[in-house]
């Protein structure tokens, strides 16, 4: 317990732009990085464990993500803003589907 105080930092000149944080169904943290496009995972105390995606509009790559949720199925679902969709990957990075495109009818986003 901590008891509010400062604990500790990670990833110092590695993160560009973290704007989201979520806890994995594996015990690691999640973080999304807006202007390096891509979902960075830590250990609960700080140790890099490895990146995914990239910048792109392919399957698989984000454009100015701006939030992440993970589900206890181990799924970590992605608001891919620029790309107007939602993007989920596995627990090691593998997109496993996307749905959503630019628009105001069902199913599509506006940014």
């Amino acid at each position: 317990q901590t008891n509010g105080q400062f604990c500790f930092s990670f990833g110092s000149g590695q993160l560009g732009h973290p704007v989201d944080v979520a806890v994995s169904a594996n015990n690691h943290l999640v973080i999304v990085d807006n202007s390096h496009h891509c979902i960075y995972t830590y250990t609960l105390d700080g140790h890099y464990v490895g990146k995914f995606a990239s910048y792109g509009t392919g399957r698989g790559q984000l454009s100015n993500p701006l939030s992440l949720a993970t589900d206890l199925c181990g799924f970590i679902i992605v608001a891919d803003t620029s790309n107007h969709r939602v993007s989920i990957f596995d627990k090691d990075g593998n997109c496993v589907h996307c749905f959503g495109s630019k628009g105001s009818g069902i199913g599509q986003f506006q940014y």
